[in-house]
């Protein structure tokens, strides 16, 4: 083998190992949804709002980032940029202030029994009346 073949064979190896490490993490994805209960948008008033928190499925004790959107009278909701994956959702109902939540925390961070596979492709849909 010539010393040129090597160090071309040697370039590929480390080009090879960089498009994996940089390859392996799939993008964020523009994610849309909605919250109802038996298929109507959540009534609140006028100081209140309806408040989804994406919360990553990891391990206990892993760090993660939630994401966060607000629902829209008619229930949609937008969230620019989430990592596909499988995430636990909390619902609030945050009314008439954010102190308050009116769904008494059953669909809370702690508590939520709402868990869906994002992947930026179907919206979500969630119905609080069958989550």
């Amino acid at each position: 083998m010539r010393l040129s073949d090597r160090r071309i064979g040697f370039a590929l190896i480390i080009l090879s190992v960089s498009l994996l490490a940089t390859g392996c993490e799939p993008s964020p994805k523009k994610v849309t949804g909605s919250v109802v209960r038996d298929g109507k948008p959540i009534p609140v008033s006028a100081t209140g709002v309806i408040q989804v928190t994406l919360i990553p499925d990891v391990a206990p004790g892993t760090p993660y980032t939630p994401y966060i959107a607000r629902c829209e009278p008619d229930g949609s909701f937008t969230v620019p940029e989430v990592k596909p994956g499988k995430y636990k959702i909390a619902v609030e109902q945050l009314d008439p202030s954010p102190q308050t939540d009116k769904l008494g925390g059953a669909f809370g961070k702690d508590k939520t029994p709402i868990v869906r596979d994002i992947d930026g492709k179907k919206p979500i849909e969630i119905d609080l009346a069958k989550p």
